[in-house]
């Protein structure tokens, strides 16, 4: 099964973390679509994704005022995953936080789990849950 498209959590999974721009270009360039969600404002969510040098790569933002839900609930990935055109199962959804990825995972995601704003217990947990483990995007790259 080939990956069609990923969802990035703008706060937790993103924005911050070195070498996020490095793995978004390489996944675009194997024709991976690229869809950003956000519990952000779209103009704060695109103010930062343009600071981090990564806006141009996403073919969308996906903020929770627009999609009427919280960034981590299942409604906002299928509502992404449309956007792309996208099935739950050709799609990895990046979070790194534990409710968005339970709730990706089960609206039938596939899920990485992003090293990010979560504790070492919640670390810990998404580590277990998770179908791909992102210490740090240099490593996801090794």
């Amino acid at each position: 099964m080939r990956l069609q498209s990923a969802i990035f959590s703008v706060e937790d999974a993103l924005v911050g973390h070195e070498g996020a721009g490095k793995v978004l270009s390489i996944l675009k360039m194997e024709g991976v679509w690229l869809y950003a969600v956000t519990a952000l404002r779209r103009a704060e969510a695109e103010q930062a994704l343009h600071e981090a040098g990564v806006l141009d790569d996403f073919r969308g933002v996906l903020t929770a005022d627009e999609a009427g839900c919280a960034a981590s609930d299942a409604r906002m990935f299928e509502k992404a995953a449309r956007r792309l055109r996208s099935d739950a199962r050709d799609t990895v959804v990046f979070a790194g936080r534990l409710r968005a990825l339970q709730n990706a995972k089960a609206a039938g995601f596939r899920v990485a789990a992003v090293r990010g704003a979560a504790d070492e217990s919640e670390w810990a947990r998404m580590r277990a849950e998770a179908d791909e483990v992102v210490e740090t995007y240099a490593d996801y790259l090794a």
